[in-house]
């Protein structure tokens, strides 16, 4: 099995690298692990703060014999739920997808516009070597912000109302395959809203 670069260690799911925090999850069978350096975005009114990370792939397991068609997608998944969740067996679905963005992380493809790179994403792609592949969402004005509409006490709802916003790696053959929980990361992340007294103050 081929050495891997180390990753940034830490404590109790984040940690605090030349003054960075960094979030790190790993998928349940050790495959990917994403790094982002932040969970809650805001929204400046006039732009939303870029969602941007680094997913380090285990080289090993793509390169295995039926694997090699194998690719890793990010996912950004944000909906509105506004009903009890338990119905959706019943195929009463009370869960709107808002925005449902996904991209292509490894391999990586040809751009002939290259990406921009944050000083985060530089930072993370340094330490953890050459197979650390960098991501990068812009979220466009005016979605809603993640909202939670607690359930009355003593109800039997288990999930709340409200808007999510969900970050999601996976591997699979095509970005539209069935993702199967053992090769996928998830991460729920908050957009929220700075709400300036001026327009012009940020």
């Amino acid at each position: 099995m081929a050495e891997q670069q180390p990753p940034v260690k830490e404590s109790s799911g984040h940690k605090k690298d030349s003054g960075t925090r960094v979030f790190k999850k790993t998928s349940p069978n050790g495959k990917i692990t994403v790094y982002v350096g932040k969970r809650d975005f805001v929204d400046h009114v006039s732009e939303v703060d870029p969602i941007d990370g680094v997913i380090l792939i285990d080289p090993t397991y793509f390169n295995k014999e039926g694997k090699e068609d194998r690719r890793v997608f990010v996912q950004l998944l944000a909906g509105f739920r506004y009903g009890r969740e338990d119905l959706d067996v019943l195929g009463l679905s009370f869960r709107r997808d808002l925005v449902d963005e996904r991209m292509l992380v490894y391999p990586p493809i040809e751009d002939p516009k290259p990406q921009l790179i944050t000083m985060l994403q530089l930072r993370l792609l340094k330490k953890l070597g050459q197979n650390a592949y960098p991501f990068t969402f812009t979220l466009k004005p005016g979605l809603p912000s993640s909202v939670t509409l607690q359930p009355a006490q003593g109800s039997e709802v288990e999930k709340p109302c409200g808007v999510d916003f969900i970050l999601r790696a996976y591997v699979a053959k095509n970005a539209n395959d069935k993702i199967e929980k053992r090769n996928s990361v998830r991460l729920a992340i908050k957009k929220i809203t700075h709400a300036p007294v001026s327009q012009t103050e940020r």
